[in-house]
This record gives structure tokens, C-alpha cells and sequence, in this order.
């Protein structure tokens, strides 16, 4: 793409990516990752920390969580929509940023645009004269928020009706955009020069893509994240010509972050709300490096994208950090079925300290209703969120200690005027200086002595460790054990009640409890206490699978839980931990996912205190689709509803495994905290049984 004025490019810095060779040792690879920075773009967005997500449009009137892209218009009718409510709440909670659902896959757009009649304007709202994006903007300059917006790429809209341009085979012609329309009332600003045109060769649906993005990022003052979802329903090939999208973004919105589908932030690899243990911003990716497309090295899913082996199968390295997109809801999009569902302020708490506390930012959705409102509920919730977050990570328990470093490089002592009390410990690396923490360990001083209360990997611009109980002392201590390269560390202490006090069992047995389990009310979700839909052991007696019995899969032995008809005989992953001792290369669970397919972070803790993330990933019980190697169906069974006595489909039971540390002797696993079980909607993870091996 090119413009009559000159486009801003990509610094000429080469620590902006650092080529990488087949010969280099892991030290030089380990050398070269110090090396990579990030541009200001990038620090300045991950400063942010939270950023809010509105899901709104169609889909929140027809109660889908993706349109048909021909949906009935005449139902958008938000009579009371107030964006100022909106960024009223968001800005008191502490966002920093809001981004709208602009366009969803629906391919219905939020405001007038000059080339699309599925818009705004063929709806009654407003008599058709309402732009949702404007009245954002306007709220959002008013509020001091920035802006982003989300424009998919994907158009079931433009794929699914007659007159549609996605897919449609058109070949790439010589183009001008803005693509004046008859009666532009830009034309005039567009010859003077006062708004620049950008030349490019694309087919019909690139030529209609850029056309939108312009107007949004000329019109509505400006934006600061552009947020691209990778998700295609369509079931048309449409070439995407990313290079000519980003091109404009970079030339219009110079400082505005590409985000999930761009060059600048990537998905975290679920939607969780969890980040990695081990969070790396510096990235290893393939290819050419280039200022608009990459490739991870591995796919961005894996538990490990970052660490010796990616680097070892990388071409170069480059900055690129992770953003972690969760709903307050289970839905994207608004139901009111789902308003009792709304996450509990631990729950969200839970989701900040492994989000903004594992060197990423949060993007927390929070969908208006049907009025054009953020209903009550989750007001309320945010309201309760913003509190606790300034009378906890707003007062630092060491402010006005003087640090020291003791030896210097290696160690953090901070020493406090008097003894405080605190079960958080903040770490936090200069980013604009690289990544450079591999592995720590914090102590306190009690009865004068340096005792190890936690350790961990990765730092970057933030890292909230959460000890097992509050500890009252007057030292903390924190011991860098490896690094990149020399940074000074700095160390905050907080105490915050939301983190939940541990709850241990002797026993995988022990722990066997089928909570969080869901209702004949919800008829495609999966029920694993035996009393209704059902995953239980009768059912899996239908597949083979007994109690008592044995299943061998990847090489691990399973004994299937031995208990009595209607007794507990699955463990839900909510934070529990279980002792578990061992010795092997490898640890594996046989789990059922229940509403969709989940993933959370566990830890499996050594004998001597180190700890190393266990990625569970279940299979969506009833669902189908591509998964990784690491999660495989093991056990198909009939799909029983008892009360109606019917089978409807066949469900599985699935295998996850995750590496250990030989050389160590397993402790306990903790699992995953999937929230509370309130509503059968929410995604879980039922273990049936666990191997060390």
C-alpha cells in the first residue's frame, strides 16, 4: 500500500527482532532474547493493564453468540442506550480502554457506514440515525479512556447474501482508498490532501475491509488498540491482505497497538482468562521478520511458546506480548438467562492476579443488555472489583522502604521501618530494558531468619505472587536464581482477602467431591453426578470403562475411581490441592470438559518447594473440533439425559499429560480454579483419575 504522504515505519532498531541461526547454543539464544526491546506502542499498552471488551450488537437482540449475517435488523432497538454509563463504570473500575465489537462476524456494523447497508442505519434505533461508535467516542474522550476497536475479518454477511464481496473470487485490482462513494462528503478533504488516500492492489472484500477501518480510524478521533479476532464461521476462502490493513493502521493510527490478529499483541492461546506461569513477551517466531506478519514458532495455544525449545525452532526472535480476553459472563454476548452468572469478585480478583499478575494485560468483556445498558449485575461486580483493586494494589505495603540490592544483581532485600503483614508479593522488570527474570525465589524474615516462601519463573512488567497464608515480617527478600541479563527488580508487598485460603487434600480420593455439575435445564451441557445427563460410572460402564478398572492411554496407567453407584467419582478442578507423590517424566489426568472446552493453569509442587505450571486442557464434552496433541479423546461414551431416558450423542472423556522434572520428587498438584459452579454455563474440568509416570 502506498500514500501520497509518507507513512510512519518501524524503528530501524534491530533489537526490535533479533535474527536467530540453526548453530546458536542455548546461551547465545538466551543471550540474543536479552537483547529484544519493545517499541513504545507496546510499553504503553501493556501499562494499561485493564482493558474492557464490549460485546454489542445483533447478536445481543436475536440471543445468538454468532449471527447468520442475515439477520433480521428490525430488532436493534437499544432505546436506551448510554455509552456514558458504559465508560462511567468501566473508567470507576479502573479500566484504561475500551474496545467495541465494531463489527462481529455477523458482519453487522455499529455505525453509518457509507459501504454496507447492514448497518445501524437500517435498523429503528433512532429512526436510523444512531452511531454506536460515535457516542463511545465521545464517552470514552470525556471519561479519559482510549478507544479500540474490533473489526473482524470475518463476514458471514458479506459471504451469505446475494450481493455479498467475501469469497467471492474477485481478482486484486488497483484501488483507491476512501473509495469515494456518489455524494462523499469527504471528496472535497480527500483532493485538498487534508485526508490522506492510500493506493493498493486488492479484490473486492480487502478493497471493502479498508474502506471500513478508514472511516473508523479517520472519524472517530483517536484509537489506540485495532483488535482482530482470528474465529471464521464463514464457510468461503477469502484471502485477508493483512500487510495492506496494517499498513494503514501504522500511517493513520501510528500509535495504536495491532492486537490477537497483529503484529504488535498476540491471544494468549485461550479464553480462560489465565495467562502462562511462564509468560515470555520475547517470542520466537518463523520466517522472514517482518514489520506486519509473523508466526510463532509453535502455535500460540501451547503451554511452552517461549522457552528452549521454541527458540531452538525460531528464525528470529521479536516482542510480542500476550493479552488475555475473558467474559464476565459466560456469553460474549449479553443473555439475561445469564444474570445470575455474572463472576464473583474472587473469581475476577483470581483472573487479575494470573493475568496482570503474569506479565500480560486483561481484557475483561462486559456486554450491555438489551436497553443499551450494562445491566445491574454487572455494575455491581465492577463497582466491588475497582474498590478492592485501590485498597489493595493501590496502598503498597513497602512504600517508603529503601531496597537494596544484597549481592548486587543477585538478590532484593527490602527492609520495612516495622513489621506488616501481607500475603502478595509484587515484582515488576523496566520492560523498555527487555525481559530478562528466568527464575526466583522470595523470602521473609522470620524470627530472624530468611525463610523461602514462594518461588517462580518469569517477571516482566508484572509478576503477583501469591503466598499459601498471609505472613507478618519486617524483611522480604528476593533471590534472582537466573536471568537473561542483569535488571534491578522492583518489590511491592499488598495483602489482599480475595486470595482464597488453600484447601488440601491427603488424597486424590479424598478430593473426589462431582461439584459444579449442571441441570436437565441445560440439555447440551454435560452432568457428571450420575443423577441426570450423565458422564458418571454407569455410563462409562457402556464404553468398557468399570469401576475399579484400569484405561491405558500415552503410555500412563489409569485405575478408574472404585466407588459405589451415585458416590463421588470425579474431582472439579476449583483451586484444590491434592497430594500426589512420585517420581516420573510425566503427569497425566484423565478429564471431561463440561460448556466448552477448557483450559487452566495448574502447578505441581516438588519436595523441595519448586514449582512447575500442568496445563489442563479437557475436550468439549459434546463439541468437536482440531485440538492439540496434549488433550485426546480417550473414552466415548453414550450421552445419557436418565430422567427422559434418551441418548443423544456421544460424549467423551478425555487425556491431558504435561512434562515433570525426573530428577524431582512430586508433592501435590494444585489444580485450576474454574470459578464457582454457579451456573451450568460455566466452562469446567472434571479429573477422573490421575497418573505419575
Amino acid at each position: 500500500m502506498t500514500s501520497e504522504h509518507s507513512e510512519p515505519s518501524e524503528p530501524s532498531d534491530p533489537s526490535l527482532w533479533v535474527a536467530v541461526g540453526p548453530d546458536d547454543s542455548d546461551d547465545e539464544l538466551r543471550r540474543k532474547a536479552s537483547m529484544v526491546r519493545p517499541a513504545p506502542r507496546q510499553v504503553a499498552w501493556q501499562r494499561q493493564e485493564l482493558v474492557a471488551f464490549v460485546h454489542f450488537g445483533i447478536n445481543t437482540f436475536t440471543g445468538l453468540e454468532c449471527g447468520t449475517g442475515l439477520d433480521d435488523l428490525s430488532l436493534f432497538d437499544p432505546a436506551e442506550l448510554d455509552c456514558r454509563q458504559w465508560v462511567r463504570v468501566l473508567a470507576e473500575a479502573g479500566f484504561r480502554s475500551v474496545i467495541l465489537t465494531a463489527k462481529h462476524h455477523d458482519g453487522f456494523v455499529l455505525w453509518p457506514s457509507r459501504y454496507t447497508g447492514h448497518s445501524v442505519a437500517a435498523t429503528p434505533w433512532r429512526a436510523g440515525r444512531g452511531d454506536v461508535v460515535r457516542e463511545l467516542a465521545d464517552a470514552a474522550r470525556e471519561f479519559g479512556l482510549g478507544l479500540g476497536v474490533y473489526l473482524s475479518p470475518a463476514d458471514l454477511h458479506q459471504s451469505n447474501a446475494p450481493d455479498g464481496c467475501y469469497g467471492n473470487g474477485s481478482p486484486a485490482v488497483a484501488s483507491v482508498i476512501p473509495t469515494l462513494v456518489p455524494g462523499d462528503d469527504r471528496a472535497d478533504r480527500v483532493a485538498s490532501g487534508e485526508l490522506p488516500s492510500f493506493s493498493c492492489a486488492v479484490d473486492d472484500y480487502n478493497r471493502y475491509y479498508l474502506n471500513q477501518l478508514y472511516e473508523l480510524l479517520t472519524e472517530y478521533g483517536p484509537v489506540n488498540e485495532v483488535w482482530l479476532d482470528g474465529a471464521d464461521p464463514t464457510a468461503t476462502k477469502q484471502n485477508y491482505d493483512q500487510d495492506a490493513w496494517f499498513g494503514m493502521v501504522r500511517a493513520l493510527a501510528p500509535d495504536a497497538t495491532c492486537a490477537v490478529g497483529g503484529p504488535d499483541v498476540r491471544w494468549v492461546g485461550n479464553e480462560s482468562g489465565y495467562a502462562r506461569y511462564s509468560e515470555w513477551s520475547v517470542v520466537p517466531l518463523r520466517g522472514e521478520p517482518s514489520a506486519f506478519g509473523q508466526t510463532t514458532a509453535v502455535a500460540e495455544e501451547e503451554h511452552d511458546l517461549a522457552g528452549p525449545g521454541p527458540m531452538r525452532r525460531a528464525d528470529y526472535l521479536k516482542w510480542y506480548p500476550a493479552e488475555v480476553d475473558v467474559s464476565i459472563r459466560p456469553g460474549w454476548f449479553h443473555h439475561a438467562s445469564q444474570d445470575a452468572a455474572v463472576k464473583s469478585l474472587p473469581r475476577l480478583m483470581d483472573l487479575y492476579r494470573h493475568s496482570v499478575g503474569r506479565n500480560a494485560v486483561l481484557l475483561l468483556n462486559v456486554p450491555p443488555d438489551r436497553r443499551g445498558l450494562l445491566p445491574g449485575p454487572d455494575v455491581a461486580r465492577l463497582a466491588e472489583f475497582g474498590r478492592v483493586l485501590r485498597e489493595v494494589y493501590g496502598h503498597d505495603l513497602a512504600a517508603g522502604a529503601r531496597p537494596h540490592e544484597h549481592p548486587p544483581g543477585n538478590a532484593v532485600v527490602v527492609e520495612l521501618p516495622e513489621s506488616r503483614t501481607f500475603n502478595v508479593v509484587g515484582l515488576s522488570e523496566d520492560i523498555a530494558r527487555g525481559q530478562q527474570v528466568e527464575a526466583f525465589a522470595v523470602d521473609v524474615r522470620l524470627e530472624g531468619t530468611w525463610t523461602r516462601v514462594a518461588t517462580g519463573t518469569t517477571v516482566g512488567h508484572r509478576r503477583l505472587v501469591s503466598l499459601p497464608r498471609p505472613v507478618t515480617s519486617d524483611g522480604v527478600r528476593v533471590r534472582v536464581l537466573d536471568a537473561r541479563a542483569a535488571r534491578p527488580l522492583v518489590v511491592s508487598l499488598y495483602l489482599d482477602p480475595t486470595v482464597p485460603a488453600p484447601v488440601v487434600h491427603g488424597s486424590f480420593a479424598e478430593a473426589r467431591d462431582n461439584t459444579g455439575i449442571s441441570s436437565d435445564d441445560a440439555p447440551r451441557l454435560a452432568d457428571l453426578d450420575g443423577t441426570g445427563m450423565s458422564l458418571s460410572a454407569q455410563a462409562l460402564a457402556a464404553a468398557g470403562v468399570v469401576p475399579g478398572g484400569r484405561v491405558a492411554h500415552g503410555g500412563l496407567e489409569f485405575r478408574w475411581p472404585d466407588v459405589a453407584p451415585g458416590e463421588p467419582d470425579n474431582v472439579r478442578a476449583d483451586g484444590q490441592t491434592i497430594r500426589i507423590g512420585g517420581s516420573g517424566s510425566r503427569i497425566g489426568f484423565l478429564l471431561a470438559g463440561t460448556a466448552d472446552r477448557s483450559f487452566g493453569p495448574g502447578l505441581a509442587t516438588y519436595t523441595d518447594g519448586t514449582q512447575q505450571e500442568i496445563p489442563l486442557l479437557a475436550l468439549d464434552t459434546l463439541g468437536e473440533g482440531d485440538y492439540p496433541a496434549a488433550a485426546q479423546t480417550v473414552v466415548s461414551t453414550p450421552y445419557h439425559n436418565r430422567p427422559a431416558g434418551r441418548v443423544d450423542e456421544p460424549a467423551r472423556v478425555g487425556w491431558c499429560a504435561a512434562p515433570l522434572d525426573p530428577a524431582r520428587t512430586l508433592e501435590s498438584i494444585t489444580l485450576p480454579r474454574y470459578g464457582e459452579g454457579a451456573s451450568p454455563e460455566e466452562p469446567g474440568v472434571h479429573i477422573f483419575a490421575v497418573a505419575v509416570g
